[in-house]
């Protein structure tokens, strides 16, 4: 029985390594990108996560998919319990085969967990010139899930 098991699904001793949240399940607040280890099955990770989240009552605002590096985005209308909602997600995505790592994060915004923390000033400046604010781009899909 043991032979025919291991002809029909191959080694036994094969396990599947599970994705990993590469910040904290806290900074949950809609938006999560994801990369595959093949691009190839962005199909369907992409029907798997609109299937659960239909399944459980979770509407999509957006979603991209970057296919030359295999990395995509969903972003999620936050609920009445995003903590329960953030779990759930990170429950789903750590164990889809096809994903190797997700973050929680929404394009053009940053998580507390990734602003470095302010330096003390030793001294007010002497006179600094005036500047104009330079002014932030919102980045785009390829910026954020370069960083993933």
């Amino acid at each position: 029985m043991k032979i025919l098991y291991t002809e029909f699904f191959g080694q036994l001793g094969k396990t599947i390594k599970e994705a990993e949240l590469l910040n904290k399940i806290s900074d949950y607040s809609g938006g999560v990108v994801y990369q595959l280890h093949d691009p190839a099955y962005h199909a369907n990770v992409k029907n798997d996560i609109e299937e659960f989240a239909r399944k459980h009552k979770m509407d999509i605002v957006q979603q991209k998919f970057n296919e030359a590096k295999g990395k995509g985005y969903f972003y999620f209308r936050l609920g009445p319990d995003p903590g329960k909602e953030s779990q759930r997600i990170q429950g789903f995505l750590s164990q889809l085969p096809e994903v190797l790592k997700f973050k929680f994060k929404i394009i053009g915004q940053d998580t507390v967990s990734s602003i470095p923390p302010a330096e003390q000033p030793q001294a007010p400046p002497a006179q600094a010139p005036a500047q104009a604010p330079a002014q932030a781009s919102t980045p785009g899909l390829t910026d954020i899930v370069d960083n993933l």
